[in-house]
């Protein structure tokens, strides 16, 4: 009788530890690497398509170079722009906003290129993190606010 309550109570412990670490916020997935290419390689494995389903390049893109300067960054919504951003984002959205600056509408906008808002937009959509979600919309309309005063 009283080996089963301590086998109830260590499955009771562990899956209280289990739930726990399941709901908390912080727990995020990352590649095994950041170095270029395996990162890329890493991503591929969980997202190998864009949010169109369009398949990613050897680079992570999904979109040229040419493409991607012809689009407007302040006035396109996050749900336009997420398509363009990169595999990595696609696939580790939580962990890509680690890197987001804390005030990003300081920073010049030469720091910022198309697939780096679009993929500050992708992680204001689908990063699983709440707050996380909150910095990068905040972030990205501050950008598209400084892209609009230079016509871009």
């Amino acid at each position: 009788m009283e080996m089963n309550k301590m086998r109830n109570m260590a499955a009771f412990v562990l899956l209280t530890l289990i739930t726990h670490c399941a709901l908390a916020e912080d727990l995020i997935m990352e590649p095994n690497s950041w170095s270029f290419p395996e990162v890329i390689e890493y991503a591929r494995k969980i997202s190998p398509n864009n949010i169109e389903g369009k398949p990613f390049n050897s680079l992570g893109l999904v979109y040229s170079s040419q493409e991607l300067a012809t689009i407007q960054l302040s006035a396109l919504s996050a749900l336009e722009l997420q398509k363009y951003a990169d595999i990595v984002t696609h696939a580790y959205p939580d962990a890509v906003a680690k890197q987001l600056p804390e005030q990003c509408g300081t920073l010049p906008l030469e720091y910022f290129n198309e697939t780096s808002v679009a993929g500050i937009a992708y992680i204001s959509l689908h990063a699983t993190n709440s707050s996380t979600r909150d910095k990068a919309a905040k972030c990205l309309v501050a950008l598209q606010n400084n892209f609009a005063k230079i016509g871009r």
